[in-house]
Order: structure tokens, then C-alpha cells, then sequence
């Protein structure tokens, strides 16, 4: 077995091919003037994650309200247990 370093093919600097003509700036052409239509709506995932994030703003105010809800008529029984209470040892 040989330790020497073999020489790599195209390492000389030279292109493997023929270099061929630069090619010539492209010319912009003149657009033909078509008749714009208005686009309607489209649906995008921005549309989506937004509607989305909108249904769970929703979806949290509810439970938020509810569980408020929920707590003033708690408050409101004890209340009146506490009066009924209070009613029977007078």
C-alpha cells in the first residue's frame, strides 16, 4: 500500500468543457396591456390560523363568563342559605 498523494483529474484549473459565448442582455419586452380583472377573495392559511385564533378568543370569553356566571350564583345560595340560617336561630 502506497501513502503518496494521487494527483485528482482537472486539477490543472482548465474547464472541462469549451467555454461557450458569453450570451447578449436580454431586452425587456413591452408587456401587452391585457384588461385587468378585480381578484376576489382568496383563502389563504393566514385567513385560516386568523379565523382560528378568533373562534378560541371567542371559545375563552365564553368559559370565562360562564365560570363567572357560575361563581355569582354560587355566592348568591350561600347567601340565602346563610339568611335561612340566620331566620331559624332568631
Amino acid at each position: 500500500m502506497s501513502f503518496v498523494r494521487k494527483p485528482r483529474p482537472y486539477s490543472s484549473g482548465l474547464p472541462s468543457a469549451p467555454v461557450s459565448a458569453p450570451r447578449a442582455p436580454r431586452v425587456p419586452k413591452e408587456k401587452a396591456s391585457r384588461l385587468q380583472r378585480p381578484r376576489g377573495p382568496r383563502s389563504s392559511w393566514a385567513g385560516a390560523v386568523t379565523a382560528l385564533a378568533g373562534l378560541g378568543a371567542l371559545l375563552v370569553l365564553v368559559v370565562g363568563l360562564s365560570g363567572l356566571w357560575n361563581a355569582v350564583a354560587r355566592d348568591w345560595q350561600f347567601r340565602s342559605a346563610a339568611a335561612g340560617v340566620l331566620d331559624v336561630v332568631r
